[in-house]
């Protein structure tokens, strides 16, 4: 039993160590690099991730000015301040001179985090004011206006990768991993703000500043500090894996390789190939999946983890038509299998989502594929996904092929119907420390 006499608090406060004199970073500044360095220490001292946060300013730009209320220029409402700026977050140990995790597509993937694990209530309090997550594209365009005097909206954001969000405390000591290292790439300009507007003769561009990474960390004394060294210690976490595919038949299959020996699951959001880099279109949007019908996941081949395929009731939902016919109850085997997937928990222990029947924040009825790709209309947050293993070891596809099929017939290959897909894999790893040393199992 720890002995709390033994453990010293602190809140390590950091800048980041590639700071210039303006302390701004955006990808037209040719800073679009932001880099925070935790060092090791000589006691054996946690850090609690929990409670890991980002905090810093985001201010839009057109033409050198300030963006103001009568341009009609938006952000993705789930995706939230800082994240809508994050192309991937990198983190290493610096005892081990390598990477711990890097989580691509970072973006991409936060909207299908918040949307498919929190109600409106919870988005329109504490994620708001945490970091301007919000229910609709129309909130989303007074985010990119708000300005708080020479700079911009103000965040004060987690890091949603598996290590920082591991529910653990980790030892960055000597006898840890001596040292992190926290990278964030930012995304082109062409993938910020969206909107006629945004992509005018002056496109708008965005820049990130004031930038403090604050975490608590315990630092442990005594017979604590012994007993840390002495003992093997392991931290496990799921980390984040995305691969991003195309959709442009039908009869579409995906499939895969990961290289991944512990998969917990998989889930997986779309997006029209044609608003890719198009700032006319917002980038962060989870599309529809058209007019899908049927849903199957495979492992070599053969059906699995499912031994049955995912059904669809959806009759009409193409580029441009809406829905019709459609019942939620009609869409409960895709929906259940997606929250699973990003909760890694099986249905019973899920409680919220902003899936919904017809709602103006989103819905699946009245919902073209192209639905709120310009902002000024009601939002979608469709996915897809499958968990395989929610406590024992995961799904091996180290050299195994992960395959799914979807039944589609309003995908023709045509750019106007042909989908992006991003996948996002959550693989069980374990950093293993010991009087000898630490490793990491893959």
């Amino acid at each position: 039993m720890s002995n709390l006499a033994e453990i010293e608090r602190h809140n390590l406060q950091l800048n980041p160590v590639n700071a210039i004199s303006s302390g701004i970073y955006s990808p037209s500044s040719g800073l679009p690099l932001i880099k925070f360095d935790i060092s090791s220490t000589e006691m054996p001292t946690s850090l609690d991730l929990s409670q890991l946060r980002i905090s810093g300013k985001v201010t839009y730009t057109s033409g050198g000015a300030q963006v103001t209320s009568t341009n009609a220029c938006f952000r993705d409402c789930y995706t939230g301040d800082i994240s809508n700026c994050i192309e991937h977050v990198t983190i290493s140990s610096k005892k081990l001179n390598s990477v711990l995790e890097r989580v691509t597509n970072y973006s991409r993937m936060i909207p299908s985090v918040i949307s498919a694990q929190h109600g409106s209530n919870d988005i329109n309090c504490q994620l708001w004011n945490e970091a301007g997550h919000c229910v609709n594209n129309f909130l989303a365009r007074n985010v990119v206006v708000a300005q708080e005097g020479a700079l911009g909206k103000s965040f004060c954001s987690p890091l949603y990768t598996g290590i920082f969000n591991s529910d653990r405390d980790l030892d960055i000591s000597q006898y840890g991993t001596g040292g992190l290292t926290i990278e964030i790439l930012l995304k082109p300009n062409v993938s910020g703000a969206f909107g006629a507007d945004a992509s005018g003769a002056n496109p708008v561009q965005y820049q990130v500043s004031d930038l403090l990474l604050t975490v608590p960390s315990y630092r442990a004394l005594g017979s604590n500090a012994e007993a840390m060294i002495q003992n093997d210690r392991v931290f496990a976490f799921n980390s984040i894996t995305s691969i991003f595919q195309t959709l442009n038949s039908s009869a579409a299959v995906v499939a895969v390789t990961p290289g991944l020996r512990n998969v917990s699951s998989v889930f997986m959001n779309a997006i029209n190939t044609e608003d890719l880099g198009n700032q006319l279109r917002n980038s962060g949007r989870l599309s529809n999946l058209g007019q899908l019908r049927e849903v199957r996941y495979s492992k070599n081949g053969i059906l699995h983890p499912n031994q049955y395929r995912l059904f669809s009731d959806v009759q009409v939902n193409n580029v441009t038509s809406a829905l019709n016919g459609q019942s939620l109850f009609g869409r409960e085997m895709v929906d259940k299998n997606y929250f699973e997937a990003v909760s890694t928990n099986p249905i019973g222990q899920f409680e919220k989502s902003m899936v919904s029947y017809n709602t103006f924040e989103s819905g699946i009825k009245n919902r073209p594929q192209t639905q709120n790709r310009g902002g000024s209309s009601r939002g979608t947050c469709a996915g897809v996904g499958v968990l395989f293993d929610a406590y024992g070891n995961g799904e091996d596809f180290s050299n195994q092929v992960f395959s799914v099929e979807f039944d589609n017939s309003s995908l023709d290959g045509t750019a106007a119907s042909t989908l992006g897909l991003y996948l996002f894999f959550l693989n069980k790893q374990q950093l293993v420390m010991s009087p000898q040393g630490i490793s990491v199992d893959k």
